[in-house]
């Protein structure tokens, strides 16, 4: 009888198939029923979840007692009869949160457990049931509220009838009946947002705001209002001036918003880093940023005093050096040799030297030798010039006259040119030279970018600047420099421009906070407009691609500046200025020697 009493007092003889049928439509395999019956009926109620292959653990409901939930598994069921005394217990556990459970709740009274439960943070990712009796038949409420902390409304709506068997109804809950979403939005310490909202800074075209603001911030913020329709929300904006970086033992910005609770949603895609990974919650990729060092390539790499030079290789010059030494040393031998007693012809080695080195030059000096090994020498030394001279000429040519190859194709190639460097004064840049562990980074680094002098950290607009006046690299994402570029580059600037990636391509994704209860809305949303090609859409009316070189005769005809030719003009200016201090020190010679002369004769 005491049985039969407590049957009634709690579970009927249809409750126990409600359970399980719902367990089996949520696929749940494992459960917790708090109760308040004796152990008799709590053996069978056992053996009857065993019989349909459900793992079901049981637990008296107690004020005194603290309930420890397993999470062991995916997914667990919870439920809770709301007739027993003091059942509110187990939802003021703090293990026995509602997301991440699914529960289904006995009542009798609808509004009066409905009110009860509106208490609590049921968010609208939650699975809570109301089962309500009537006879031998139930009626199934859900319940959640749209956004306990966001102004969000609670629901209770039916979703379903069980009568021997389920009829239940999946519901989405796409219509967040307009709570207001804290949103983390980066912007920028430059842009100065006065006489207006941040809503309505963030509301103005995406043009006027391209020179002063993040890119991706901007064409993320177009999908969020794309979002802001689908789900009938609005948001309730915070700025933050950075992505989050680590700094002081904590991170800042907008990871710090989303980490302390301050804000729901991030409002821009980050980097993918796993520092962040363990404070927020990455939900979907959007799109990649690219960060290249932009500049021009200089025609001659290795600086234009090397034009001369370089059509030979340093083995080949010290070849043709020695050559020169070992055919002048042969014909001054053979001057001496030859020279007659009393003859007046000149036989010095500097006499030598200059016929040799007129045949290098394609100059000629007169020997009056009559010996055919003199003359054998001479010919063998022009034949050997003119070959010499043949291939350097038209090296030399072709090295000025037509577009030179583009040999700095990454970033050791650009810290050996003679071109300097410098960064976007921004964030991640900074953030990104202090964390590298890569060697030709790191002396790029302090070589070129932050040295003892200079400290190369610049506007988009003052770095492209310095891309077009030449010798300049400037490390900067594309989606800024691309549009500078094109207004401000001529037709033979763009096909000189030339990129090198410091790093690979970086992927970007959408933030939320952890175990946020809109993360399941947010990348539905991103993956569906993915389908309907959205993102691309944006990304090619706000992204500006590469300027193409158009080839025109202004950009392919090349001529020899001042800057090519003043290797010879200062070979010319030092050999006569050369000449004039010899030319002293001969004279001051002559007249000392004369002095003293006249001085011994006296």
């Amino acid at each position: 009888m005491i049985f039969f009493c407590n049957f009634l007092l709690t579970l009927t003889v249809t409750d126990i198939p409600l359970i399980i049928d719902i367990f089996k439509h949520k696929n749940i395999k494992n459960g917790v029923i708090f109760h308040c019956y004796d152990n008799y009926f709590v053996n069978v109620m056992h053996k009857i979840f065993n019989d349909h292959d459900v793992m079901i653990a049981s637990a008296r409901i107690d004020y005194n007692v603290t309930y420890n939930v397993t999470k062991s598994y995916s997914r667990v069921g919870l439920v809770i009869d709301s007739a027993c005394e003091g059942w509110t217990s187990v939802l003021d556990s703090r293990t026995a949160t509602f997301q991440g459970y699914s529960y289904i709740i006995f009542t009798e009274h609808l509004s009066a457990t409905a009110d009860i439960l509106s208490r609590y943070s049921i968010e609208v990712d939650s699975d809570v049931i109301l089962a309500l009796r009537m006879n031998e038949t139930f009626s199934l409420y859900e319940v959640y509220n749209t956004g306990s902390t966001f102004k969000g409304k609670y629901n209770v709506r039916l979703i379903g009838r069980w009568d021997s068997s389920l009829i239940i109804k999946d519901l989405k809950r796409w219509n967040l009946q307009g709570a207001f979403v804290k949103t983390a939005m980066v912007i920028l310490p430059s842009p100065r947002i006065a006489n207006q909202t941040l809503e309505q800074y963030m509301e103005k075209p995406i043009k006027s705001q391209i020179d002063v603001d993040t890119v991706h911030r901007m064409k993320f913020f177009t999908m969020l209002k794309f979002m802001r329709d689908m789900y009938n929300i609005s948001y309730d904006l915070v700025r933050t001036s950075t992505w989050g970086y680590y700094r002081n033992g904590s991170f800042d910005g907008m990871v710090n918003a989303l980490y302390t609770g301050k804000a729901e949603i991030g409002g821009a895609p980050i980097f993918y880093r796993i520092d962040r990974g363990q404070h927020v919650q990455y939900i979907s990729e959007v799109w990649m940023s690219r960060h290249s060092f932009i500049f021009r390539h200089p025609k001659y790499p290795g600086g234009f005093y090397t034009i001369y030079t370089r059509p030979l290789s340093v083995v080949v010059w010290y070849c043709v050096i020695t050559m020169l030494v070992v055919t002048a040393v042969t014909l001054w031998a053979m001057l001496v040799v030859q020279t007659n007693t009393g003859d007046n012809e000149e036989s010095t080695l500097s006499l030598a030297g200059l016929v040799i080195w007129g045949a290098m030059c394609q100059q000629g000096i007169s020997i009056n030798r009559e010996s055919t090994s003199t003359k054998l020498v001479v010919f063998t030394t022009f034949v050997y010039a003119v070959t010499l001279y043949q291939y350097y000429n038209a090296t030399i040519v072709s090295s000025l006259l037509l577009e030179a190859p583009r040999n700095i194709r990454t970033l050791k190639d650009l810290l050996d040119s003679d071109l300097k460097a410098g960064s976007h004064d921004i964030v991640y840049d900074m953030d990104y030279f202090k964390r590298t562990t890569d060697p030709v980074a790191i002396e790029l680094y302090h070589k070129k970018v932050a040295t003892s002098t200079h400290y190369n950290f610049f506007t988009p607009e003052e770095g492209i600047a310095m891309v077009k006046k030449g010798g300049f690299a400037f490390h900067v994402e594309t989606t800024y420099a691309f549009p500078l570029i094109k207004a401000t580059f001529t037709e033979r600037e763009i096909c000189e421009t030339n990129l090198v990636q410091m790093y690979p391509l970086q992927r970007m994704g959408v933030v939320v906070r952890q175990n946020s209860p809109y993360k399941e809305h947010i990348a539905y949303a991103i993956r569906k407009m993915y389908e309907v090609g959205l993102p691309p859409r944006i990304q090619s009316e706000i992204d500006e691609p590469m300027p193409e070189c158009a080839h025109t005769p202004d950009s392919s005809v090349f001529c020899v500046g001042i800057r090519e030719f003043s290797t010879p003009l200062l070979a010319l200016t030092l050999g006569m200025l050369t000449s004039v201090v010899v030319l002293a020190c001969e004279v001051v010679l002559d007249r000392l020697v004369k002095s003293s002369v006249r001085d011994f004769k006296n």
